[in-house]
């Protein structure tokens, strides 16, 4: 086989070379697309949002993931806690509001349950002549959840390994960063009529840089940077994928101009300062680090062919309080880019609905993308 002149961004050779992609069942089919839902997104730790959000006790968010409904509540003793937003009585959902401030207690619109910010059960009417029926045991059902880098993550199977021993090695990559430090300075949420799988394998290869995003091709060329961590490599399995890319010239960020005269963030090496992290975290999480800002994106499927992805702006909290401080030059960009992306995505998605369609072939520039395909076709086979 001759050796492409390409520079690669990843695997010179493997088995990427030698694989045809997914058949349009892979993205299609509902029966595999529910059990995606249940071995990933119902076993997996999710970042889910951010402790800023919720600052002082009272304040909640509630997240959809699959069919379930998660509200994450700070307690008067200062705690985050995570619990399926269910009534114990009758199932009702309890919150329908996406986030709120100062909740004294969480009362069941149904037949008024009440539910103390810290899960406890501290109102039921008329149960008193209710056998056997204890207060103490009927709290709201608690879900896992722990923080890292000023994010809250939830994990909906209680035996799931701690979430150190599973992101362990992604954390201490970027643990000499003061993520939590940051703030949060844009929110942009896209509904786009694709398969979850679609936009995560889009993340994973710059192939379609030139052609879909010229701008970023123009300060990120498609061929710059390398790859560090697969999700699969060998008979390993690990539940994230990245590595970098570098600017060309002396472009400093990814904005209009390819320039920024935003300090870099605290911890940021002269070689930081020449890349961009992307990282990809199984199953909903996009993190890309630049040099004077980190952006995510977060992933939440509803169907095979529908989902919602919303993507956030950090910043440096002095950054952001300088009067001058504006972050449009990196959010207008990164929301074309996006946009970019996911117009592409709903193409492939109407594609592969195909009758014709029946698999492909991967191109030089795609073992990330392999990687992926094949670590969701392994814990599949696994559950």
């Amino acid at each position: 086989m001759a050796k492409s002149k390409t520079k690669y961004v990843g695997r010179e050779h493997g088995v990427h070379l030698e694989a045809t992609t997914p058949a349009g069942p892979f993205y299609t089919d509902e029966s595999r697309f529910r059990k995606e839902i249940d071995s990933f997104y119902y076993r997996s730790w999710l970042n889910v949002a951010r402790e800023e959000q919720i600052p002082e006790p009272g304040d909640f968010v509630t997240r959809a993931v699959g069919d379930e409904s998660v509200i994450l509540v700070r307690g008067t003793d200062g705690r985050v806690r995570a619990f399926y937003n269910v009534c114990r009585h009758r199932g009702t959902r309890l919150v329908e509001e996406p986030e709120g401030h100062k909740l004294r207690s969480i009362v069941c619109p149904y037949h008024g349950w009440t539910y103390s910010p810290e899960g406890s059960l501290v109102g039921a009417p008329h149960t008193e002549a209710v056998i056997d029926f204890r207060k103490e045991e009927q709290g709201l059902v608690a879900i896992r959840v722990e923080s890292w880098g000023g994010f809250l993550w939830v994990n909906l199977e209680p035996s799931a390994p701690p979430i150190a021993e599973e992101l362990g090695r992604f954390f201490a990559k970027f643990d000499r960063f003061p993520l939590r430090e940051l703030r949060l300075a844009s929110r942009q949420t896209y509904e786009v009529r694709a398969n979850w799988k679609i936009l995560v394998e889009n993340y994973q290869e710059c192939y379609h840089c030139a052609p879909i995003h010229p701008d970023l091709n123009r300060i990120t060329p498609y061929f710059s940077g390398e790859v560090h961590d697969y999700f699969v490599d060998g008979a390993r399995m690990t539940p994230f994928s990245g590595g970098y890319m570098e600017f060309a010239k002396d472009f400093e960020s990814m904005t209009w101009s390819g320039y920024t005269n935003r300090p870099p963030l605290t911890g940021m090496t002269d070689v930081d300062r020449r890349r961009i992290y992307y990282y990809a975290i199984f199953p909903n999480l996009f993190f890309s680090l630049h040099p004077d800002f980190l952006m995510i994106h977060r992933t939440w499927p509803h169907s095979p062919d529908r989902s919602t992805v919303e993507c956030e702006f950090y910043f440096d909290a002095a950054a952001m309080d300088a009067p001058d401080f504006d972050p449009s030059d990196a959010v207008e960009l990164w929301d074309l880019i996006n946009r970019q992306d996911w117009a592409v995505c709903e193409r492939e998605m109407k594609g592969v609905r195909s009758r014709s369609f029946k698999g492909g072939r991967y191109s030089e520039q795609e073992p990330q993308v392999y990687d992926f395909d094949e670590y969701v076709r392994r814990r599949l086979e696994e559950a």
